[in-house]
Parts: C-alpha cells; sequence; structure tokens
C-alpha cells in the first residue's frame, strides 16, 4: 500500500490563562467572619480518548462519526468545538458532545490521483478537550474500488412483430391462495422505432392466459403503474425507469366460484396499493376460481418491436400461502450460464413454459446496468449517496441505540427494516458484539420484548428462544432485509402475540411463533416501541457501526395500513437522532449515539 501521511492540524483557541506561577494563595472565607488561607496547586488530569480512527475513500465526500472523551474532572468530558475548520484534504466540524463531520474535497488533486483502495492518503486532525488535552484523529482515504459486483437476472425483449417477449412459468396445479414476489427494473428506452412507449407487464393467470381472463395485471407503463381492466383503483406509488423495483402480489380464492372472484392484493417497493384487498378483474371467474396456474412477465406486443430497451426480472419466488412460509416455485437464476436462454425450445433444460420468448440470462450490475442495455441507477441500501442512520458504541455505561415509541400500542402489524452490520464489530480486546432489532410493549427490559433478533458475528438468534435455530445465513458488510409480523389479537396476561420473523425473503419458521417474553402483560397489547441497537453497557465499540435504513410501521399485517416510516433522506448529513441533541428528532430520548450519514 502507497501511504502518504500529511497532518492537517486544527486548533482551538488556547484557554485562557489563570495568571499567577500555579502557587497562588486563596482566600477563603471562614464562618467567624475572617479569612483562612489556601495554598497549592490545581492538579488536572488529562482526558483521554477513543474513536480516533476514521476510513474512507475518493468518492464519498461527506464522513461522520464520534470522538469519545473520558475525564474524571468535574465537567471536562466534552470537546472544544470547530466549525467548518479547513484540513489539508477537506473541512472538519465537530459538536462539544464529540460528533464530527469530515466533508472531503474530493476535485483534490491528490484526493482524485488515488487509484483503488490500496493507495491511500491520512488527514490528521487535532482536536481538543475542554481542559486542554489534545488528541489527534486520523482519516484515512483511499481511492474507490471500481470493481462492480453483478448479479445475474432474466432479460426479455421484444424484437418480433408477431409476438412480444415473455417469461412463463406454468404449475403443475392450481396454488389457491398464495404470494408472488419479484425484483424488476425496465428501461428508460422501451419504446417502438417510432418512439411510442410500450408497456412491461407482470401477471398472475388461472386456467387461461388470455389477458382480459387474468387474475391480475400489473401494467409497468413509461411513468407509472395500472392494473388491468380496474379504471376504479388508481396507483399513486410512482415508477422509475432504470431502477429495481420490488413488487408482491397476494391472492386468495378460498372463497370464489363461478360468480365471485379471488381477493387480491399489490405492493410495489413496501406499499401496498390499496388498503383492503380487491376482487380480481377477471372477465371470465371460472377461469381463476381455483387460484392461480401461471406467472407471466412481458414486455411490448404484437406489431411493433422495441429495438434497444429491455425488461429484467430477479429473484421470482412463489408460495403456497399468503404468509410467503411455503415455497412452491423460486429463481434467482444464478445456476445458469450468461446468456442462456430460457426458451424451452432453444433451451431443453429450462424449466419455463414453452410461451417463453425472447427471454435469456444477463448480468446486471449493482447499479442497475445490464449487459444488454439495462440503464439508470439503483436507488435505496447500498447505492452512493442513499442516507441512512449510523449506530455507534463508544459508551462505556450504555449502548448505542435508535428507538421509536408509538403514540399508542399496535395490537397487530409489521416491521421491514433493511441493516448492515459491519464485520468489525469487537470491543477493543477483539470480543465480537451483537447488534439487535427489537420488538417492545409497555416495557423495554430485553427479557420482555415481544421479539428480539439479535445479529451476532456470523449468525441470526432470537433472544429467549433456544428452541428456534435460524438457518438463514448472515454476512456482515451487505445489507439485509427484515421483516417481522406481530399478532396480540388472542394475547391476554397469560398469553404472548403470536411472531414471525422473515429475512431476505425467507421465513425464519414455517408457522408463526409466540413470543417469549417474560411479562406477557407488558405484551398483550401489541407494539410499543421498536429499538435498534448495537453493543451493550459495559465495553465499546472502536470502530465498527450499526446502520439502518428503510424503516417501516404498518398497523396491519398485510402491510396496508402505514403508520410510521423513515428513509432518512430528509435529514442533513450528521444530524443527531437523539431529541437531547437535536430537538427536531421524532426518535425517543434514549437513542444514543447516533446520527445520519451517506453512503
Amino acid at each position: 500500500m502507497k501511504m502518504k501521511l500529511l497532518t492537517a492540524s486544527i486548533l482551538a483557541a488556547s484557554l485562557a490563562g489563570c495568571g499567577g506561577d500555579g502557587d497562588d494563595v486563596f482566600d477563603v472565607p471562614d464562618t467567624s467572619g475572617g479569612s483562612s488561607s489556601s495554598a497549592g496547586p490545581v492538579e488536572n488530569t488529562p482526558a483521554t480518548f477513543s474513536g480516533l480512527e476514521a476510513n474512507t475513500n475518493n468518492s464519498t465526500q461527506d464522513l461522520a462519526g464520534t470522538i469519545v472523551v473520558t475525564d474524571p474532572d468535574s465537567d471536562e468530558d466534552a470537546v472544544q468545538p470547530l466549525s467548518d475548520e479547513s484540513t489539508m484534504y477537506g473541512t472538519f466540524s465537530i459538536i462539544e458532545d464529540g460528533n464530527w463531520v469530515y466533508t472531503l474535497d474530493t476535485e483534490n488533486s491528490t484526493v482524485a490521483s488515488l487509484a483503488g483502495p490500496d493507495d491511500s492518503i491520512v488527514d490528521v486532525v487535532e482536536v481538543q478537550s475542554v481542559d486542554g488535552t489534545s488528541a489527534s484523529l486520523e482519516i484515512t482515504i483511499t481511492g474507490a474500488d471500481t470493481v462492480l459486483t453483478t448479479t445475474k437476472a432474466a432479460r426479455i425483449t421484444d424484437n418480433m412483430l408477431d409476438d412480444a417477449g415473455e417469461l412463463r412459468y406454468k404449475f403443475d396445479e392450481a396454488i389457491e391462495k398464495g404470494k408472488l414476489t419479484v425484483s424488476f427494473l425496465k428501461d428508460e428506452n422501451v419504446v417502438d422505432e417510432d418512439g411510442a412507449d410500450k408497456d412491461a407487464y407482470i401477471g398472475i393467470y388461472g386456467s387461461s392466459t388470455s389477458t382480459s381472463q387474468a387474475m391480475v395485471d400489473l401494467r409497468i407503463q413509461a411513468d407509472k403503474y395500472v392494473i388491468r381492466d380496474r379504471d376504479d383503483i388508481e396507483v399513486e406509488i410512482p415508477f422509475v425507469p432504470g431502477e429495481w423495483t420490488d413488487v408482491e402480489m397476494t391472492w386468495d380464492a378460498s372463497a370464489a366460484s363461478a360468480d365471485a372472484t379471488p381477493l387480491v392484493t399489490v405492493t410495489i417497493n413496501g406499499v401496498s396499493v390499496t388498503t383492503e384487498p380487491f376482487s380480481s378483474a377477471s372477465s371470465i371467474p371460472t377461469t381463476v376460481m381455483d387460484g392461480v396456474e401461471a406467472v407471466i412477465f412481458k414486455v411490448g406486443d404484437n406489431g411493433s418491436i422495441i429495438p434497444d430497451g429491455a425488461y429484467y426480472v430477479d429473484n421470482v419466488k412463489v408460495y403456497s400461502d399468503i404468509e410467503g412460509n411455503s415455497i412452491a416455485f423460486e429463481d434467482d437464476f444464478e445456476g445458469y450460464e450468461v446468456g442462456v436462454s430460457l426458451d424451452p425450445e432453444e433451451n431443453s433444460d429450462s424449466v419455463y413454459h414453452s410461451n417463453t420468448a425472447e427471454t435469456v440470462v444477463a448480468n446486471v450490475t449493482a447499479g442497475g446496468e445490464g449487459t444488454g442495455g439495462g440503464s439508470g441507477d439503483e436507488s435505496g441500501p447500498g447505492t452512493p449517496g442513499n442516507k441512512i442512520a449510523q449506530i455507534t458504541d463508544n459508551m462505556i455505561d450504555d449502548a448505542g441505540e435508535l428507538r421509536y415509541k408509538l403514540e399508542s400500542a399496535v395490537a397487530l402489524g409489521k416491521l421491514s427494516v433493511s441493516f448492515l452490520k459491519d464485520d468489525n464489530a469487537v470491543t477493543e480486546d477483539g470480543s465480537a458484539k451483537d447488534a439487535y432489532i427489537g420488538l417492545f410493549g409497555s416495557s423495554t427490559s430485553t427479557s420482555n420484548a415481544l421479539v428480539d433478533l439479535r445479529i451476532q458475528e456470523d449468525k441470526f438468534a432470537i433472544r429467549d428462544r433456544d428452541d428456534i435455530t435460524v438457518d438463514i445465513p448472515f454476512t456482515p458488510g451487505e445489507w439485509t432485509e427484515v421483516e417481522m409480523t406481530w399478532d396480540a389479537s388472542a394475547a391476554s396476561a397469560d398469553t404472548t402475540p403470536l411472531m414471525t420473523i422473515t429475512i431476505n425473503g425467507t421465513s425464519v419458521t414455517t408457522e408463526p411463533f409466540s413470543s417469549a417474553s417474560g411479562s406477557p402483560s407488558e405484551v398483550m397489547n401489541g407494539v410499543e416501541y421498536a429499538i435498534f441497537k448495537l453493543g451493550d453497557n459495559g465495553s465499546t465499540i472502536p470502530d465498527a457501526a450499526y446502520h439502518i435504513d428503510e424503516v417501516k410501521i404498518f398497523e396491519d399485517l398485510e402491510g396496508t395500513s402505514l403508520v410510521f416510516e423513515d428513509d432518512f433522506e430528509d435529514y442533513v448529513f450528521g444530524d443527531s437522532l437523539d431529541p437531547d441533541v437535536n430537538p427536531n428528532s421524532v426518535y425517543h430520548s434514549n437513542s444514543a449515539e447516533v446520527i445520519v450519514i451517506s453512503e
């Protein structure tokens, strides 16, 4: 590694001298009306510091962190504040509680010339505690890693005048009720040769695949979504071409008949299109009364071609239950070679229906660009510039925490969140420390939680439920999606609520399980708090952080009625979410060591 160590000293104003030589005599009044004298030097114990190292790269402009000052002298465990002080490679600000923000000058010639993660420089910033003790914060700046990670996806095009591009899967028998989840990306240039916009589609069908008989057909247009033949339903969720989008559809044909169509829901990026399930618009109820038999992804139509744009589909999962516990089919396309056709007439190993056409497996970069023309940038967790909550633990007497308190208990509902836990979440002695996602009732004691998911060094565990083994792997340093549901409708002082946990789309258990709360009366009314925590009392984690994004809390199991959400995009970089520091924070006063940063 090439190392160029340069120091930018930022000295706060010196403490005013007290005068004298340190052996001054002080008059102390006595109770007799006279005075007495006391002589001798006033001893000062120098402060100590932790959190004096940080890392960034030359593509990230803003960096934030916390320096912790420890000083046994009264009122001296604080930092002398600095505001927009120039450093060798940027500017630096710090407030009394130790929270700091560093803005890198990415246009500086030395910074811009860094050639990858093995080429680095160090900006050294001098800070002082209130008693004048100095310390140096070292910010290591490397070149950005330009290696692009890729995933495989199905790439659907439309270059045939007599048909559309299509990926179709057919089940052996109808699924009466269930759920489809899928991620898609539709290019911005999905237009015909005359420049007319063309739709892409996600549809679920019964015994007939005629579009008018679909159980539901979601049309992905140039700038919006439409549900075919349901003009009374307006989809207000925006569509952005060139970005990956998550879609979930559920259906329930258990009460369907020749006169009554199944009930359907559609959810886009975690937001339900309707507040209640709606009836399928199938023109022939008998074709859908038994449930879903086919899933179809399509782009374009008969009579025109789309010369440049494509429609990408990934992470297809179909469940035979609405809760998403029993998988009936899944494909993430990672098991195929790039360029392989999914049309069984061209590839005899394909599991897809013979109506599949113009669909091949393609590489797609993490930024959203496919080898065949996918364009645009992905948004959300894991993308540059995305704002997230960063939780650290540099306090001996407490853990780092982000806590939200609902106005009243929610009897049944759902939490969804994305998190990333750094892989070096260890104490100064090297002991691994957990992060947590917890739901609580009226008590926030860990033993009384409705559920507390422990994110350990290399696995997940559910606190006080040793009988449940979480087989889903945990990978430090990667974004992970978690969903929790609770149902306290039948809970009592003797019976705890029922819970589910889903990690990256996979349910931890096949059935809901009982909360392990040690005090059923504290959870019988439902959830009052959502808590995200890192570390514990009695130790610090000097170098790692726990990141949270896309927090959503619903007051129903289906996720149609939103009561709270935060994607942290409305905050300024470096904002504290502790209301004792930032009075505009909506979070609970127990929040500590949590600020907003950008990826």
